[in-house]
This record gives structure tokens, C-alpha cells and sequence, in this order.
């Protein structure tokens, strides 16, 4: 298993991160009752079993780049082409060309000898000529200090860094596309997250969609359960839309914001993520943005900021959350013509007439949490 960004860092840093990712690599295989043994190198981590499904599993844990499900042999040329020569020999219909890719990893043996015995030895037995540019089989070869490994192809991971490895994010979770897969870049980059749905009922229940978004981020967590609080502000929004503003949306989402700051720090979490893609819908402009979170002091992350919609929804498919959202209705409380063009301090008057501060507060002590 290869990973990428750990080995950047400083020594201390690299083997917690390590240990962190060897942890959530050996839980996702004990929970598949894989059998197996691990260990470490510098760059690389070795998971010893002869159950296939090793490789799959490992590539869907976050700060995996790779996985090759590989052969080990002696740092010795005849093993490695015999081994290199038998996977040849395997491949159902033989290819006509191949190559051999050698990697010196800190061993005695030349990259130049592996490729030109082993490729004897290859070419020997099934009879296939050479060929570096377009070969129908490549066989790769690494020769480290003490071993070697062998091996025909690679499973893609999902990279990222380990999860763990970053302090915990509050993701705002609304039954949607976008906000789950928000959530799934975040825990991508190391940060466990727990989940914040608002339900406002009853100007649109999205509550289903929610909780199955979080079953599928559950997925993905190596394990870890995840923190799903729900915070009912019907009521606040019911005091919003009294206004007849055009900025109901971004006055409801100032008194989100509001909560869910009470919410992170009650869940000891370091920031706020929402699904926000700019310009996507009406109160995703830059100066909406602005102006609902004008004065709020706390980190508010938007990891989908720069995607459009078919990349989003690209994702929500890879990481199993899209069925989830599909039916999902748009909130009745919306006006017909929605504020786009914000003024900071407009939204802050009406934020203070409103009281939502207040507000928030009484809402947020109407919240419910389970375990997903």
C-alpha cells in the first residue's frame, strides 16, 4: 500500500500519521474478517494475506494512494524471473508484448539488471516480444533491501490523508447532493466529522435523505461512528418569513450558522463545512456569502466552492450518497424572487430586529443527537 502526502512531513509526524493510516487500514479488514498480518517501511505498508478482497478493501481507506496486490521473493534474479515468468504464463489469452517496469528500492540489484533478465526470462517462456511503449502486459518489479516484490497492477485509492490524523469538523447536513459529499472532502483530508441537520418543518422534511446521507458517510469512517444532532427551527424560520424580506434565506442561514457555533463547540470541533458551490443557487452569490457570514467568528469551510453540479454529483454516486438525496423537495419558506446582491449591513439590522442570537439559543437547546 502506497501512500503520498505523510512522506512530505517530519519524521514525528510521518510515523503518527502512519500508525494512524495502519489502524484504519487493519479495522476495515478485521470488520471484512480478512486475515492478516501488517508492517511498515518507510513509504510503503505491507498487509500479508491470501484473501483477494485485501486489495478493494484497502483503497477505500482515506490516505491510501495505491494498493498492488503483489509477490514477494528473495532479493534474488532468478526468483524474482520465475515469478515474473509464471504470472506471464497465467494471463488467459498470453499477451503478444509486454514490459518490465523495475523500481530500485534500496537493494543491491540494478534497475537495469531486473529489467533485462527478468525480460529474458519473460520472454523465454511465453515467447512475446518487447515492447516499452504500449506493451498488453506490463510486470512490475521493485527490488528493496531484503525482498522483492512482483506484481501486474495497481487498484487506484482515494488518497487524502488519514482520517484522524486532523481535529473533527461539524458538517451541515441538509438531505441534499452537496452537503454529503462536502462532508466526504473533509473527512478525505484527515478531519473526523459529526453531522448538524435543521429541521424545518414544516417547510420541507428532508430528514430521511439526511440520515441516509450519514449511513453513507458512515461507510467511510473506518469504523468510527458518527455524531448525527438534529436541531428542529421551524419556529425560526416561521419568525423570518413573517419579514417578507427577500433575504429570508440568508437570515435563515445566519441563525444556522448561530447554532451550529454552539453546536461545534459542545462537539469540541475545530470549524463549520457546508456544501456551498458558488453562483449554484441564488444565495450562493459572493455577496451573499459575505453578508451571512459577516461578524461570525468561527471558521466556515466550503470544500465544494469551485465544482459545478455534474462533478458534484459525480462524487455523490463514487461515494454512495446520491440515491439517497434524490428526492429531495426545495423549503416552501423561500421567496419567489430571492436576495442575491446582500448588503452586510442590511442582513446585520435585520440579524439584531430579529434577535437571532437569542433565537439560536433557544433553538439549540431543542437538539437531539444519535449515534450513526
Amino acid at each position: 500500500m502506497r501512500y503520498g502526502e505523510i512522506a512530505l512531513k517530519d519524521a514525528w509526524t510521518r510515523n503518527s500519521w502512519e500508525r494512524i493510516l495502519a489502524s484504519n487500514i487493519a479495522f476495515v479488514l478485521q470488520k471484512a474478517e480478512v486475515d492478516h498480518q501488517m508492517s511498515r517501511e518507510r513509504g510503503r505498508i505491507f498487509v500479508q494475506t491470501s484473501d483477494s478482497r485485501a486489495s478493494e478493501l484497502v483503497a477505500t481507506v482515506f490516505g491510501v494512494v495505491s494498493v498492488s496486490p503483489v509477490h514477494t521473493a528473495k532479493p534474488d534474479l532468478d526468483e524474482i524471473s520465475d515469478i515474473a515468468a509464471e504470472l506471464a504464463a497465467a494471463r488467459s489469452p498470453p499477451p503478444d508484448s509486454f514490459a518490465i517496469r523495475p523500481r530500485r528500492g534500496g537493494g543491491k540489484i540494478s534497475s537495469t539488471e531486473l529489467g533485462v533478465v527478468v525480460g529474458r526470462a519473460v520472454q523465454e517462456r511465453i515467447g512475446a516480444r518487447v515492447d516499452l511503449t504500449s506493451p498488453e502486459m506490463e510486470i512490475f518489479v521493485e527490488a528493496r533491501r531484503d525482498k522483492a516484490l512482483v506484481f501486474t497492477g495497481t487498484v487506484p485509492g482515494v488518497g487524502g490523508l488519514p482520517l484522524g490524523s486532523q481535529p473533527k469538523m461539524l458538517a451541515l447536513i441538509s438531505g441534499g447532493i452537496d452537503s454529503p459529499v462536502a462532508a466526504w472532502m473533509m473527512m478525505r483530508r484527515g478531519c473526523p466529522v459529526s453531522l448538524l441537520y435543521f429541521d424545518v418543518r414544516p417547510y420541507v422534511d428532508a430528514s430521511v435523505q439526511a440520515l441516509k446521507s450519514a449511513e453513507a458517510l458512515k461507510g467511510w469512517t473506518s469504523g468510527r461512528r458518527v455524531n448525527f444532532i438534529t436541531v428542529p427551527i421551524g419556529l425560526g424560520l416561521e419568525r423570518i418569513a413573517e419579514l417578507g424580506t427577500r433575504a429570508t434565506c440568508l437570515l435563515c442561514r445566519r441563525l444556522m450558522y448561530r447554532i451550529a457555533g454552539l453546536v461545534m463547540e459542545e462537539e469540541g470541533a475545530y470549524g463549520i463545512v457546508t456544501g456551498y458551490s458558488l453562483g449554484q443557487v441564488a444565495s450562493q452569490t459572493p455577496m451573499n456569502i459575505m453578508a451571512e457570514q459577516s461578524g461570525i467568528d468561527f471558521p466556515i469551510y466550503h470544500p465544494l466552492i469551485a465544482m459545478d453540479k455534474s462533478e458534484i454529483m459525480e462524487f455523490a454516486r463514487k461515494i454512495g450518497s446520491y440515491r439517497a438525496t434524490e428526492n429531495t423537495d426545495s423549503c416552501q419558506a423561500a421567496p419567489k424572487k430571492p436576495m442575491t446582491r446582500a448588503k452586510v449591513e442590511e442582513i446585520r439590522a435585520l440579524d439584531e430586529e430579529l434577535e437571532l442570537d437569542a433565537l439560536a439559543r433557544e433553538l439549540f437547546a431543542q437538539r437531539e443527537m444519535r449515534r450513526v
